[in-house]
């Protein structure tokens, strides 16, 4: 400065007039552009020393718009500020789904979990059975397909649930510098309105401003920065929404799923029930059948073993009057007809007394065959009493545990939003 000072004195003292060097004019001034740092400084120093003992009318009119470049500025950054602004809200909404939606994916994942739990313990039930052919029942079949089907929908929707964290990170750290980039053209317009409205008349004009930064970026930069920004947050706005539908979608189809395998197990499970208990009945009326048997069987036994004693106890005195008679002298001992009947009475005695024993022992036979059915008919009915009970337990614990999975749609239109994000509102400052 003494230098250019110094050089302007012997310039008045030469007596050569100044003239104001040749600047750039409103049409090759680029508009909102920075200038490159040194072109800047000289420019600057060779108007300062145009200036100097000269008049201000001579300056440029790309000089005298300067105020019309902070008012153009002002506005430009006061959309871009209303852009993030913008962006800030829809991501905060889009966040505000993502945190309904894990809410509803951790709790569809837990319910999974319980559900699997429980039909592991069903198919350990079902299993435990008597042989290892009924593992081919149509119950534990069901079962088993119901419990893959819990298992494979847990994974797949704990990949999800990895996802969505994913993008709810990807949304938090871009709704973090979108706070950022908003705060700063909340100061930048302050600083262009306390520029555009100067004046140095005013205390607080004559306040040093702060040390002024020296990283400065380009126009182009800038433009660059704000544009990649909210394309950024749209994309991850836009790509979160279609994957959060996609992922409704597929909480809904698995509830569907779960609900179809759900009715067809628990229909297997009531047929089975059906047919036990029919097979049941059916037992039971062959127990019964087969105690009315055994009980006449016993009756009939009875009435023969009467028979044969009635007729051994004929048989002997048939016999005892037959010795006396064969007792009588000489030629009184003779076929007469006393000695022929009690001969023949004796001799049908003894014939009914031999066919009584065989049907007694026939009527014998049978009961035992009738006992030997009813103690199997007894161990058939404990068996089916025991399936029965074990597959009504089956059918307990399906029932005890309903799904309560809440496909309710998200809807992005009716923000819900969190408390983390209040700690720093844009609203208040863009107001």
């Amino acid at each position: 400065m003494w230098k250019n000072h110094a050089e302007e004195d012997n310039l008045q003292k030469s007596g050569n007039k100044l003239t104001l060097p040749a600047l750039s004019d409103s049409k090759s001034l680029p508009f909102n552009r920075a200038q490159p740092q040194r072109d800047q400084a000289l420019k600057m120093d060779d108007l300062f020393y145009s200036m100097w003992g000269s008049n201000i009318s001579q300056v440029p009119l790309a000089i005298h718009n300067t105020m019309g470049h902070l008012k153009s500025r002002h506005i430009e950054v006061s959309h871009w500020q209303a852009y993030i602004f913008e962006a800030i809200q829809q991501v905060e909404r889009e966040i505000a789904c993502l945190e309904q939606m894990k809410e509803m994916a951790e709790r569809c994942l837990q319910e999974r979990r319980l559900y699997s739990q429980l039909m592991r313990d069903c198919v350990a039930l079902s299993s435990d059975l008597c042989s290892a052919g009924l593992r081919q029942d149509q119950v534990f079949i069901k079962l088993k397909k119901e419990e893959q089907l819990s298992n494979e929908s847990g994974e797949v929707l704990q990949k999800k649930i990895l996802i969505l964290l994913d993008k709810l990170s990807s949304l938090k750290a871009i709704h973090s510098q979108l706070l950022m980039d908003f705060q700063d053209k909340v100061e930048a317009i302050k600083l262009t309105s306390r520029c555009i409205t100067f004046d140095e008349e005013t205390p607080c004009s004559r306040l040093l401003p702060a040390p002024v930064k020296s990283m400065h970026v380009s126009y182009e930069e800038w433009l660059s920065h704000c544009q990649s920004l909210k394309l950024t947050a749209d994309n991850l706005v836009k790509d979160s929404s279609s994957w959060r539908g996609n992922l409704q979608f597929l909480l809904a189809n698995q509830k569907n799923s779960h609900e179809r395998q759900r009715c067809s197990t628990g229909e297997s499970i009531r047929r089975k029930i059906h047919d036990l208990t029919k097979i049941n009945d059916k037992l039971n009326m062959e127990r019964q059948s087969i105690n009315h048997e055994i009980s006449d069987l016993t009756k009939s036994a009875q009435r023969l073993a009467n028979y044969i004693h009635n007729c051994e106890c004929r048989l002997h005195q048939t016999t005892h009057l037959l010795d006396f008679l064969n007792q009588r002298p000489r030629f009184e001992l003779c076929l007469d007809h006393p000695h022929n009947y009690l001969t023949l009475e004796r001799h049908d005695l003894a014939a009914m007394v031999a066919g009584l024993q065989l049907v007694l022992q026939r009527s014998q036979q049978n009961l035992g065959m009738a006992r030997r059915h009813l103690a199997f008919v007894d161990d058939k009915l404990a068996r089916n009493a025991q399936t029965l009970e074990v597959v009504q337990r089956c059918q307990n614990f399906h029932q005890s545990f309903r799904l309560a999975v809440d496909t309710a749609v998200v809807l992005s239109n009716k923000p819900r939003l969190c408390g983390s994000l209040d700690s720093s509102n844009p609203h208040t400052d863009l107001q």
